[in-house]
């Protein structure tokens, strides 16, 4: 079974499409009759694309033919060859400006609409995260699909190609090979800056622009600073001992090096960007996880010196993503004529409180947020009271405290039949949903579906006793009954469910959010199974728009030029828009 699985995706990857429909057809049969395996969802859905194949369909051989093309950093430095790009790429409509408070930073010197690309730059240096050794190349980061070349003599270092293998050993890896790799899964971000020091010390590139990057050294607690600085005496060591570095850096004083790797890991404590992929969520595996994830798989941790010039808002006005190792920047709003260009650097005022926001970025990057969303509490407040909002227990009216008031007050009281409730009260009722949940994702860990069903909705009317509509513990039920449904075959009522959670997911992150573009992406999914639809047309030009919604939100936020950025995933959703423009033929 797993031979006939590699081979399928080995045929798809060579575009032979018939071949790997023919096979698909053996694995489904095999698997039902003979050895009873249930195959993965990843598996299904890459494999749901060769259903529909007909070898004299024009139209199915334009769906297949770029599922799986592969994102190489060779076409994506073809593709900035063809569109005469120089990296780093920054839109003409940046303008770097400089003042007293704000140090460096980006504006806007004309009006920028949604959607437009302002960044896309490589990294001055970046590693990948031990954890994913085995799945993404070590020098690129593209995802290891179908085959990989290990390192001569550190085996678990892992490579897409003999070119970006010898790439690695002519630059970095040949001072991190053998002992090095050991180390690095015990050091964090103290390996970035090794990478940092030995590129540093080549003098082949642009070292300003690293050095003029903030270090906050002096804001360091005593421990963390010596903690930092034994870290950066191991890795002296460590090249001194293991490695040829100073015999082929004659010029190079062990004193100047160690000062650059402490120098460093302060540095990339402010500077530093995480490397991300969508490629591995779980949408995209095909299951039906809730869609709220609070971020994207991090993958790798990079420097890019353009893009840590942007500062920090609690609401941002662009969308930071990867496309391999390299960072896309787009406008994640219309952004008019003056308006900062501006990141988050992690708390986010849709996912964090305020107090909570203002602590985390003075411990990690030494200032007091004074974005607009900090210095009107108001919007920060409503928004909390849509997703941590709490009924009253006699008139079941919204109440102006929320999940978080719990923590700090022992009573709260409803405006609208003036009554006064212990907050203790509210715990316990809580507490009694929560364990009633938890009980039932346990049946649905074990596939019984429908007493998982019957025991989540009654969690889902537990908290329905003590939180608003929109409140992210409802949206937590109605995706988890839903999956339970979609599990079990039942797509209708699957459907209804992710519908009456879709309007809090979009209050909660944003209509232009990833986060809306997978649930979209989601719930056609789960339409375009639904047979019955295919006699519905309302239905069906409702799944289109869905469809097309969802593309419209990736491509805003994700592309740059025609570098494909999710092969796999865009290719099922336009897989889906030919099935359901068939439906509406009537082919179907």
């Amino acid at each position: 079974m797993k031979l006939l699985k590699r081979k399928i995706e080995c045929l798809m990857a060579l575009k032979q499409y018939e071949s790997a429909k023919t096979n698909w057809e053996n694995v489904l049969e095999l698997s039902k009759n003979i050895y009873k395996i249930p195959l993965e969802d990843k598996f299904i859905k890459k494999c749901k694309i060769l259903l529909d194949y007909d070898k004299n369909d024009s139209n199915n051989k334009d769906i297949v033919k770029n599922i799986n093309e592969m994102l190489t950093e060779d076409l994506i430095k073809k593709t900035l060859d063809k569109n005469e790009i120089t990296l780093p790429f920054k839109s003409s409509k940046l303008q770097l400006c400089y003042t007293e408070a704000k140090g460096r930073h980006f504006v806007a010197s004309t009006k920028i609409k949604y959607g437009e690309l302002l960044i896309f730059e490589n990294p001055f240096a970046f590693v990948l995260l031990p954890e994913y050794y085995s799945s993404f190349c070590y020098n690129c980061c593209a995802p290891l699909k179908y085959y990989s070349i290990p390192c001569d003599n550190c085996c678990t270092i892992l490579f897409c190609d003999n070119k970006c293998l010898q790439e690695a050993k002519n630059s970095y890896h040949r001072w991190e090979c053998k002992q090095g790799t050991s180390i690095f899964k015990c050091i964090g971000i103290a390996h970035l800056a090794l990478r940092l020091t030995l590129e540093t010390s080549q003098g082949n590139r642009n070292n300003d622009q690293i050095y003029n990057l903030l270090t906050h050294i002096d804001d360091f607690k005593s421990l963390e600073l010596y903690q930092y600085s034994l870290t950066a005496t191991l890795l002296l060591i460590y090249l001194q001992k293991k490695t040829d570095f100073f015999e082929k850096h004659p010029n190079l004083a062990m004193s100047s090096v160690g000062n650059e790797l402490l120098h460093h890991m302060t540095r990339l404590v402010c500077n530093g960007n995480a490397i991300s992929t969508h490629l591995m969520s779980d949408h995209e595996s095909g299951s039906f996880t809730s869609i709220i994830d609070e971020s994207q798989p991090r993958i790798g941790t990079a420097i890019f010196p353009t893009s840590s010039l942007l500062n920090h808002s609690c609401d941002p006005n662009i969308f930071s993503s990867n496309i391999l190792k390299y960072v896309v920047i787009k406008a994640s709003r219309d952004i008019n004529k003056g308006e900062e260009i501006t990141n988050c650097y992690g708390p986010n005022f849709r996912r964090m409180r305020l107090v909570d926001r203002q602590i985390s970025l003075k411990e990690q990057y030494h200032f007091d947020c004074k974005c607009s969303i900090c210095m009107d509490p108001q919007k920060d407040d409503m928004l909390f009271k849509i997703v941590e909002g709490l009924v009253c227990f006699l008139c079941h009216n919204e109440i102006s405290a929320t999940l978080s008031d719990l923590d700090v007050n022992d009573t709260v009281y409803c405006d609208f039949c003036f009554k006064h409730f212990r907050t203790l009260d509210f715990k316990r009722r809580l507490l009694k949903a929560d364990k009633t949940y938890n009980k039932g994702i346990k049946e649905l860990e074990v596939n019984n579906f429908f007493k998982a069903i019957n025991v989540i909705s009654e969690s889902l009317r537990l908290y329905t006793l003590v939180l608003n509509q929109k409140n992210s513990n409802i949206t937590k039920c109605e995706d988890s009954i839903a999956k339970c449904f979609a599990l079990a075959g039942d797509y209708e009522n699957c459907y209804m469910y992710l519908e009456r959670s879709f309007d809090a997911i979009e209050d909660r992150f944003g209509k232009n959010s990833l986060e809306v573009a997978y649930e979209l992406d989601k719930i056609s999914d789960v339409m375009v199974n639904n047979l019955d639809m295919r006699k519905n047309r309302n239905l069906i030009h409702k799944a289109l728009k869905y469809v097309r919604r969802s593309m419209e939100i990736f491509h805003a936020n994700l592309s740059a030029w025609d570098i494909p950025y999710n092969e796999s995933g865009l290719a099922n959703i336009k897989h889906k828009e030919n099935i359901l423009l068939q439906f509406l033929e009537g082919r179907f």
